[in-house]
């Protein structure tokens, strides 16, 4: 029976997963003890050496012989998740060592036990840096420096942030205040503490009295609604709906929606979403990049949150950071120009296309507003830098040219 304490072990496993391609929560959601600390465990030192995995590495590199990235992957994983439970818990420094050979050693990198322990001891004297600017790979150092504020951010875990099926309904028990979006409270949304265990044992979660959503793609959905003004019961299109949000927001606000989504098994967690909160939406799996899709082109509004580099959302998913490139702003931008072009097929004369992207990146933002032909900018809107717990989006208002 292994040693490891089951929280350590089971984020080291997380993280090694994580380097091949995996999504962190899910990962944890999955892997996580059941044990209450041991959980809590797992998701603080997980999360938290993504967070701050580049301050970590100028700690261990000047300690080690040969590159970090040249480490096998569980060993690499198991110095990071040390140095910073060193710098970021009170236990003492030799159960800080003790438990990451231990947990190295049950995902069977014990062969390595000489090397973590060595120099763990050693980075336990060596100061953790505080420049923000560390944690961001080199090429989004140059890009995001000027964002000081939002990278201090970036250190900690966001808050838990929702939105009440009933705009006009009081906050859940445990709220800490109203959501805001670029310096704005948005109504019906509210922040709460970090979640500590299943989102579904909240009050009122699982009665589908509200939803995750971050307060940026609340505001995306609120433009697309605002698009509408003058249709009582607007028809709207959610181009890319999953996971959700957006759609059970416009359903909410009395809008009829069509969600769809390239992937049925994401597809499934919007038509989930749907049913516990018992909003009425029509769904259809469709690929964007083939063409328009099986539906009637009289939309009121067609709202495209295209898929993207995710780069505004590194606070709550701090693994994008790592894993994207400096060419990927404009590779994505390419694919988003004929979903946008193909689901803009569907606006009806007099009608809108809200385009929208959960990161602040210009070449995927105005860069391919600028390459739709035929439409012009109504209006536009961004939380890029954010302002307060809400992610880094641009969103657009686009209106037919006329004649």
């Amino acid at each position: 029976m292994s040693a490891a304490n089951p929280g350590r072990r089971a984020a080291l496993v997380v993280l090694v997963n994580v380097e091949e391609g995996g999504h962190a929560e899910d990962l944890l959601a999955d892997l996580a003890p059941t044990e209450v600390r041991d959980r809590g465990l797992a998701w603080h030192l997980a999360l938290g050496v993504l967070r701050r995995q580049g301050a970590l590495d100028a700690v261990l590199q000047p300690l080690l012989r040969q590159p970090i990235a040249q480490l096998d992957p569980p060993v690499r994983a198991a110095l990071r998740m040390g140095v910073f439970e060193l710098h970021h818990a009170r236990t003492p420094t030799y159960a800080v060592v003790s438990e990451a050979v231990e947990a190295a050693r049950a995902v069977g990198a014990g062969r390595a036990s000489g090397l973590v322990n060595a120099v763990l001891r050693r980075a336990a004297s060596v100061p953790l840096p505080e420049d923000p600017v560390l944690d961001l790979p080199e090429w989004l150092r140059r890009r995001f420096a000027p964002w000081g504020a939002w990278l201090q951010t970036l250190r900690e875990p966001p808050p838990l942030c929702g939105v009440s099926r009933d705009p006009s309904a009081p906050p859940p028990p445990g709220s800490l205040g109203p959501a805001k979006a670029g310096g704005e409270a948005i109504p019906g949304a509210f922040v709460a503490a970090p979640h500590e265990g299943p989102v579904a044992d909240r009050p009122g979660f699982a009665d589908g009295a509200w939803w995750v959503m971050d307060p940026a793609a609340v505001k995306v959905a609120d433009l697309a609604w605002e698009a509408a003004a003058g249709a009582a019961a607007p028809k709207v299109l959610d181009a890319c709906a999953a996971p959700g949000g957006k759609s059970l927001r416009l359903a909410s606000r009395g809008a009829r929606v069509t969600a769809v989504d390239l992937v049925p098994a994401r597809l499934a967690r919007v038509r989930e979403g749907a049913g516990r909160t018992r909003l009425g939406l029509d769904f259809l799996a469709h690929d964007w990049l083939t063409g328009p899709a099986a539906l009637p082109r009289d939309f009121d509004v067609v709202l495209v949150d295209a898929p993207c580099t995710g780069l505004g959302t590194i606070r709550r998913h701090p693994e994008i950071r790592w894993r994207r490139l400096s060419s990927d702003p404009l590779a994505m931008s390419l694919r988003q120009l004929p979903i946008l072009q193909n689901a803009a097929a569907h606006v009806k004369p007099g009608g809108a296309l809200v385009y929208a992207v959960c990161s602040p990146m210009p070449e995927e933002g105005p860069a391919v507003v600028k390459q739709l032909t035929g439409w012009k900018v109504d209006e536009s809107w961004a939380s890029a830098p954010p302002k307060d717990d809400e992610d880094a989006f641009q969103a657009f208002v686009l209106r037919r040219v006329e004649g």
